[in-house]
């Protein structure tokens, strides 16, 4: 998937709300991130995006039955929105038929619940969106698993103000194992995980943290704009992803 860098999306917003990114404080920054986070949210739900879209790998995911008689699978966590359950992989046969099933989550665990007999089954998903919250990385913290914070591999720092001799590189990433001070995505890769943004929701990003910021600083008429502008490049997305890319899907109906 095609992605592109937090740093980037930050900068553009600072210009286009007129703020000086030679000077770009952590509150600043955070204001950015939040706004950017529910924005992520909105594109991410609003439509069926291919580069989302996720199917169960061969040779597909074993129905059980549970104790209560139910046949079922457990949903993995990287599971967002459930498009569709097939009987085959829909990727290498045409003949690959729909299974009726229903969604159930029981607070901690979600489930896929099947209303027919059958066994192996292939679940057509959206994945999860990434949660954006992490601060500047710190040469003297330390970090447990879970944890977030926004590195710049150009200057190996998680300063947010952009180099002047290197092409800005920041991003978000989640810390997967437990780091000791001075410990970074460019020393320890490996204890790091990037929190990959999609390219194509970068403009309607931008945009819509614009009409955010816009209001909360009383500018209504303009956010109203800069939400149209959004609504503009959210539009654009989905025209490439129909007309320019031919990416058309059937609409599903279940009937009882």
């Amino acid at each position: 998937m095609r992605t592109i860098d937090f740093s980037t999306l930050l900068y553009r917003w600072l210009q286009l709300a007129g703020l000086d990114r030679s000077s770009i404080t952590a509150a600043t920054y955070a204001q950015f991130r939040d706004l950017a986070n529910g924005r992520l949210e909105t594109i991410w739900k609003s439509d069926r995006w291919p580069a989302l879209v996720r199917i169960t790998t061969p040779p597909g995911d074993t129905v059980i039955t549970d104790a209560n008689d139910v046949l079922t699978v457990t949903l993995g966590s990287d599971v967002g929105e459930v498009l569709g359950v097939y009987d085959q992989d829909p990727r290498l046969t045409t003949r690959a038929k729909l299974v009726k099933y229903f969604l159930y989550d029981s607070g901690s665990v979600s489930y896929v619940n099947f209303m027919e007999p059958v066994d192996d089954v292939f679940i057509e998903y959206n994945t999860r969106k990434p949660e954006l919250f992490g601060d500047a990385w710190s040469a003297t913290s330390t970090y447990s698993v879970g944890a977030q914070a926004y590195f710049d591999t150009s200057t190996s720092t998680g300063a947010f103000i952009p180099s002047s001799t290197k092409q800005p590189a920041g991003n978000l990433y989640t810390c997967l194992v437990a780091t000791t001070a001075n410990q970074s995505p460019t020393t320890t890769p490996g204890s790091w995980d990037l929190v990959e943004i999609p390219y194509f929701t970068g403009e309607y990003i931008v945009r819509g943290a614009l009409s955010d910021y816009l209001r909360s600083e009383g500018q209504f008429q303009q956010a109203v704009i800069a939400d149209s502008d959004a609504e503009t490049a959210r539009i654009a997305e989905v025209d490439r992803v129909l007309i320019t890319e031919g990416q058309v899907n059937r609409i599903n109906m279940f009937t009882y």
